[in-house]
């Protein structure tokens, strides 16, 4: 009589044991894969769409039409162009429009006018409807031992103003040059107060 042999279950448990292994593998795996299309599709929506969507809106809605033609006085004069040369800005510097007193814009319109160009207070007077402020280069804030002295009053040109306040009305807001010791004034209160002082004595 042969021997009896024994019956193994271990190779069916161990097969079963594998089997399930590798379902919850594959189950991490689909998981993971399932967790990457969720975050790639977040990042598809968050980057490409919204901001494709967004350029869209915006140009629909907020971007100025091609086919619009919008013409002005500016563009009837060819003061203004959009394909422009060196060349043309150099012989058109001095070109103005005719239009003299009537203004475009609601916003405060602010012009400088320095001693260097003669032709800046006519230019003033001609378009004194199309400005609300103008600065003009008259006074000169110095540094005298250690005190202050502010000079330049006769530089302010009662005719000119007078011709102004007739065309139009805008206001008058001389400008200072600061040729004292900027340092000095701003770290001494005193000097400080005693510009102060100097400018507003000189508007009253």
């Amino acid at each position: 009589m042969g021997k009896r042999r024994e019956r193994r279950v271990a190779p069916s448990s161990d097969r079963r044991q594998a089997r399930d292994n590798s379902d919850a593998r594959v189950d991490q795996f689909r998981e993971q894969a399932a967790s990457e299309r969720r975050l790639f599709t977040i990042f598809i929506l968050f980057f490409i769409v919204i901001p494709a969507v967004s350029v869209f809106v915006y140009s629909v809605k907020y971007a100025p039409n091609s086919d619009r033609t919008v013409t002005s006085a500016h563009q009837d004069d060819g003061l203004v162009k959009t394909d422009i040369s060196y060349q043309e800005i150099l012989n058109d510097n001095s070109k103005v429009s005719e239009n003299a007193s009537h203004r475009h814009y609601t916003y405060p319109i602010l012009a400088y006018i320095t001693p260097w160009n003669s032709k800046g207070y006519e230019m003033a007077k001609r378009f004194a409807n199309k400005f609300t402020h103008l600065s003009p280069v008259w006074y000169d804030l110095k540094s005298q031992g250690t005190g202050l002295i502010l000079e330049g009053r006769h530089n302010a040109d009662t005719g000119w103003i007078s011709d102004l306040r007739m065309k139009g009305d805008a206001w008058v807001l001389p400008r200072v040059v600061l040729e004292a010791l900027p340092k000095e004034l701003l770290r001494k209160k005193k000097l400080r107060d005693k510009a102060i002082d100097l400018i507003v004595s000189e508007c009253k």
